[in-house]
């Protein structure tokens, strides 16, 4: 299963993410969950670089199939709705195949 933790701020602000797991949904190489989830993870951090000024860290495991990206401040509009739009993508892969392959948790950091 892949889980999501979604950081908060203490404002309550979406300020990033860690994924940690894999869904086992079929076989490693066709599995199309954690391809899904890959996209939108890589997307994201590629998207806030070449479209904003905004700071951010990533962290990559690809054995482990650890992602951990955290916005180094919200006063980018721009960075946060490219967050909010991957974790928009996260729900709806949750919500198509369920929360057996994919888990979404909140926390304050």
């Amino acid at each position: 299963m892949i889980q999501v933790s979604i950081y908060r701020n203490a404002r309550g602000e979406r300020i990033g993410f860690h994924t940690a797991g894999h869904a086992d949904y079929e076989d490693s190489g066709r599995d199309i969950i954690c391809a899904a989830v890959s996209v939108l993870e890589l997307n994201l951090a590629n998207s806030v670089s070449e479209f904003t000024d905004a700071r951010f860290q990533t962290r990559i495991d690809e054995k482990s199939g650890e992602f951990d990206f955290r916005l180094a401040d919200t006063g980018s509009k721009e960075a946060v709705l490219l967050l909010n739009s991957c974790l928009l993508g996260f729900q709806a892969v949750s919500r198509e195949y369920g929360k057996k392959y994919l888990t979404i948790t909140d926390e304050e950091v």
